[in-house]
């Protein structure tokens, strides 16, 4: 499976972007808004989740959503996964705003309510945060992961 990752992310260097450093934040800070609506404590924004996050981002951007995920088992550090995936027609328009396709991929997430797993990963039982997103052209493909 390792090798089949390292395809991905070989065929996916044909001028992608990963990360945007004020839309992942605003990732962590609208999360942990919603999670003060229901009581739930702040999450931690995490540099490692967040590099964890960019590079499922990057991979599933050309594969199925949660693939990252579930072929590294959560790379022994995310426990939960989110994604908006550009399958999903996840786009930004040509001179758009990132932050605010991020909001509307977490209010989709929260939308669900509870019993719903991307509200339940919103709301578990989760200490940090990274946020990872990979764009190429219009197409967006943003990723949350969470761990303690």
């Amino acid at each position: 499976m390792r090798l089949a990752i390292l395809a991905v992310l070989a065929a996916c260097g044909d001028g992608g972007s990963s990360g945007n450093p004020s839309a992942q934040q605003f990732c962590v800070s609208e999360t942990n808004r919603y999670r003060a609506m229901v009581g739930k404590p702040a999450v931690a924004e995490s540099s490692q989740l967040e590099a964890y996050a960019d590079t499922g981002a990057m991979v599933d951007f050309s594969s199925a959503p949660h693939d990252h995920f579930t072929m590294t088992d959560g790379g022994g550090i995310a426990m939960a996964e989110n994604e908006c995936p550009v399958q999903g027609n996840w786009m930004l328009a040509p001179g758009g705003d990132m932050a605010m396709l991020v909001g509307q991929c977490i209010a989709a997430f929260w939308s669900e309510g509870p019993g719903g797993g991307h509200y339940d990963n919103m709301t578990g039982p989760y200490a940090k945060l990274g946020c990872g997103i990979y764009q190429q052209g219009t197409g967006v493909t943003i990723v949350q992961d969470y761990g303690n």
